[in-house]
């Protein structure tokens, strides 16, 4: 981590950050609108060793370019570690903000927003979690699902069932496409609803002829 503006969770952190993961994260929850736990790869990736947690200690005022020059920083983090688990989906790098005020949550939502594009064109997912996240469920727009006793940012590699959050988007629905074309039009038997997102994003898509995001940082945000 020497490169990088991360440090090794001390123990109190580490524990209680565990303790969330194991008690909601990889638990099923009566507003999320499916079955299943919040984010079904946690359990596994935690057995695999290979959901990586560390800590980003925040300095000063609110600063949304040092936000988002420490997501890119930790995105690429993420490419360089030499991971446990061969299985890619089961990769996850979890990023505690701590000493960031209430007055500065805001910071994760924005430099979420602002560096999404790009992680998407590489393959990534992004995840912002902080006491007040608004971020809805996929399913259930009314449970604000990414609600966390800290401001976190978690990293990790684009799903098949990313559908979900890439389908309405025309860029990052273009890179989820060039990955997972393949399956949808192979005849597999695919969740229904996975199905209905794809066909009406390929239709939209095909409209409007959408280019493939490059991968360049977005710097008018």
């Amino acid at each position: 981590m020497r490169k990088y503006p991360f440090v090794t969770l001390d123990a109190e952190h580490d524990r209680e950050l565990h303790t969330w993961l194991g008690d909601y994260i990889a638990q099923p929850h009566p507003e999320l609108g499916r079955d299943g736990p919040v984010c079904p790869f946690v359990e596994p990736s935690l057995r695999a060793d290979s959901l990586i947690a560390v800590g980003h200690r925040w300095e000063g005022p609110p600063h949304l370019p040092r936000m988002v020059r420490m997501i890119e920083d930790a995105t690429r983090m993420f490419r360089s570690i030499d991971w446990k688990a061969r299985n890619p989906q089961l990769h996850a790098l979890v990023v505690l903000v701590t000493d960031l005020p209430e007055e500065g949550w805001w910071l994760i939502d924005e430099g979420h927003r602002a560096t999404k594009d790009r992680a998407v064109a590489e393959g990534l997912m992004l995840g912002q979690f902080h006491p007040d996240c608004r971020a809805p469920a996929a399913r259930n727009p009314l449970f604000p699902v990414n609600r966390a006793p800290w401001p976190m940012i978690a990293i990790r590699n684009m799903a098949f069932h990313d559908i979900l959050f890439l389908h309405d988007h025309p860029g990052w629905f273009s890179n989820y496409r060039d990955r997972y074309a393949r399956y949808y039009d192979s005849g597999a038997r695919i969740d229904p609803r996975f199905a209905g997102l794809y066909a009406s994003a390929v239709r939209a898509a095909d409209e409007h002829a959408v280019p493939v995001l490059s991968g360049r940082a977005d710097r008018s945000r």
